[in-house]
């Protein structure tokens, strides 16, 4: 009995891991009626100069009465400044439109010491962003303005979807927003297709996709970003612990790589990276988190991936900013072990290639937490110096080398390392 008992355990979490795995690469899609509202029947007019927030809003509005539908935006240059979107619609960009987001900051309500994001939602369902079309978040006067002083108003995100069911955003161009470009935030079921994310290199804190909650598809996107290019960010809401992402085929261009963190408290898992090239970002595979903000990261999988001209091709660090870790790990000493410390295992990293990269990359646990079962298998990494391994046990090579142009090809403190040819 014990013995069948066994089996039906083991079955039953092969069943849920199975599920989990579908339902990250097969998220719910929005349902959303097919009628169609025009902004421009509803007053708002494409000439790059006419101030077209209340006639948005109205189109939205009308269509949100009316149970749902198509807001379409046609070619033109419509200036708006923020407004919210509804369930049950679908905000599409036609070839050559462009929404062009204010860069008037006393267009922008403050609420709690943040201004209003440029377009946003809470607590709805069946929300779609699609087109050819282009959203520009005219960001230069925000960036300038921070660049100024740092400790000013927080700035607004250019897509804000919180706690939101059945989201789909595919084939936009999102460029210059204020500061991160698309958040969806506690959200589940999640589909982000075929867009483009730009910025400046030097534009502070424009992240690509900032996503947190369960069951995400991210896919075939282009991200050139002026922080981190995607940032998963667990416990950002109220859902406790976040799980299923799948994240493929995507293109890194400037940025800080595909990362998780700053916070981790709540973690993640089932997180799969595939596909993914990355051209000269800071990062490749970034985890970045602290004590006091961390959380249970595990079951992450990073595999078949190509990195070009990265800084940091393997950036997996519990002492974040790391300017604040000791240079010296020997001088570091263990603190208790609370709901957040950052706990990060059972982490697959595999089919790699990097070449031309500043370092090989940094693990750095905690004394009283370490990195633990890390795999890298066939990883070639080729850099100007080693990979630097503090406080981390269980990590292990297959099939995989590591080759410098000078020093160490392995720094190593509180480190166990089997297999490294």
């Amino acid at each position: 009995m014990h013995r069948f008992q066994s089996f039906v355990l083991a079955l039953t979490a092969c069943y849920f891991a199975f599920a989990w795995s579908v339902s990250a690469q097969n998220p719910a899609l929005p349902v959303i009626p097919t009628n169609t509202f025009p902004v421009t029947s509803y007053g708002a007019v494409g000439d790059g100069q006419t101030m077209n927030t209340a006639a948005i809003q109205k189109t939205i509005d009308v269509a949100s009465k009316a149970g749902g539908g198509i807001v379409l935006v046609p070619e033109g240059r419509f200036l708006t400044g923020p407004f919210l979107l509804a369930s049950r619609i679908n905000l599409h960009l036609a070839s050559n439109a462009v929404i062009l987001i204010s860069d008037d900051m006393a267009k922008y309500p403050v609420t709690r010491e943040r201004y209003q994001d440029c377009i946003s939602i809470t607590d709805a369902q069946d929300i779609e962003i699609s087109g050819e079309g282009t959203i520009d978040g005219q960001g230069k006067a925000w960036w300038a303005a921070f660049e100024a002083n740092h400790s000013m108003t927080h700035r607004p995100y250019m897509i804000k979807l919180s706690n939101c069911n059945r989201v789909r955003v595919h084939g936009v161009t999102l460029s210059n927003s204020p500061m991160f470009h698309l958040v969806p935030q506690n959200c589940t079921d999640v589909t982000i297709q075929r867009i483009t994310i730009k910025s400046p290199s030097n534009a502070h804190n424009t992240d690509g996709i900032d996503p947190s909650g369960w069951n995400y598809l991210i896919t075939d996107c282009t991200i050139d970003a002026g922080d981190d290019n995607i940032a998963v960010k667990p416990g950002s809401g109220r859902i406790p612990g976040d799980k299923n992402y799948t994240i493929t085929n995507c293109r890194f261009l400037h940025g800080h790589g595909m990362s998780i963190g700053s916070g981790t408290s709540g973690g993640i898992e089932d997180l799969r990276v595939s596909n993914c090239s990355f051209d000269g970002t800071d990062s490749g595979i970034r985890i970045k988190t602290a004590r006091e903000r961390g959380g249970l990261l595990q079951n992450l999988t990073y595999e078949n991936l190509t990195m070009t001209a990265v800084k940091n091709p393997i950036y997996i660090i519990d002492w974040y900013p790391e300017r604040y870790a000791p240079k010296d790990p020997a001088t570091e000493k263990a603190e208790p072990v609370t709901d957040h410390t950052p706990i990060n295992k059972n982490i697959i990293i595999r089919n790699v290639t990097a070449t031309n990269c500043s370092t090989a990359g940094t693990i750095r646990g905690l004394p009283e937490a370490p990195v633990s079962d890390v795999t890298l298998s066939n990883v070639t990494i080729s850099a100007k110096t080693g990979l630097k391994i503090y406080h981390a046990h269980g990590i292990r090579f297959a099939d995989s080398k590591i080759e410098v142009e000078s020093g160490k090809r392995l720094t190593l403190f509180d480190a166990e390392v089997a297999d490294l040819e």
